[in-house]
């Protein structure tokens, strides 16, 4: 995993987006002066405006989930048709990541798509996730294999990045759940530069069609704009 200060470039306050200085261990914004806290060596920008009654539920839901993540969305993917490997892959080849390109994963998980994103970059990869332990699930693995990503807490309402930074975002998964979607799509449409793009996945099952929380998305993206993943396999 890249130490801070690799990803410090592209770090900003989420509350004012003011520059943020590092000394002894502590973040402060220079020009609202929050401090933040480091983690296990990973910055935690995470702020109570982001952190309402959904997110911290979800919050919650993926600390609990995050032994057994790996093992859920791989039989969750599978039910899309293809083994979770493909669907992965195929993910990220429809990111079309060039060998340069800086890329942020929000809601990264345990990280399943960073090996794949660090395939097809040696620009600088960010992985962003609300949850405590999806981070050092994520964090294990890095260390384990090698992986380059650098690792943020923080919420997808409220992004630590500067305007324009990345050339390619991608939303990893649970948009429906946030506590405010057409905020999240926003900052990442602000964090990414003219020119780049933002993908977001999203598994819609019943529920989410049953209490409407896919019309979220809708609501910003042009249905010109949304496919399905199951076209894609056949296709």
């Amino acid at each position: 995993m890249k130490p801070l200060s690799e990803v410090k470039e592209a770090l900003c306050c989420p509350r004012c987006r003011g520059e943020i200085s590092l000394s002894r261990g502590e973040i402060t914004c220079l020009t609202c002066g929050s401090k933040y806290e480091l983690r296990g060596g990973i910055p935690d920008f995470r702020v109570e405006l982001c952190l309402k009654s959904l997110n911290r539920a979800q919050k919650l839901m993926y600390n609990l989930y995050a032994p057994l993540y790996d093992a859920v969305e791989g039989r969750l993917m599978r039910a899309l048709g293809a083994p979770e490997e493909d669907l992965r892959r195929l993910l990220v080849d429809f990111m079309e990541i060039e060998p340069m390109d800086k890329v942020l994963e929000v809601a990264v998980g345990t990280g399943g798509n960073i090996p794949l994103i660090e395939e097809r970059t040696c620009g600088l990869v960010v992985g962003l996730d609300v949850s405590d332990k999806m981070i050092w699930k994520c964090l294990e693995k890095a260390l384990t294999n090698g992986w380059r990503v650098s690792l943020v807490l923080g919420c997808a309402e409220s992004l630590p990045f500067k305007d324009e930074f990345f050339d390619k975002v991608l939303i990893g998964g649970g948009i429906s759940w946030y506590a405010d979607p057409i905020r999240a799509i926003y900052e990442a449409l602000r964090v990414v530069k003219r020119g780049g793009y933002v993908v977001i996945f999203e598994q819609v099952t019943f529920l989410e069609k049953a209490l409407r929380r896919d019309r979220l998305v809708e609501a910003v993206v042009p249905p010109t704009m949304l496919i399905e993943v199951r076209s894609l396999l056949r296709g």
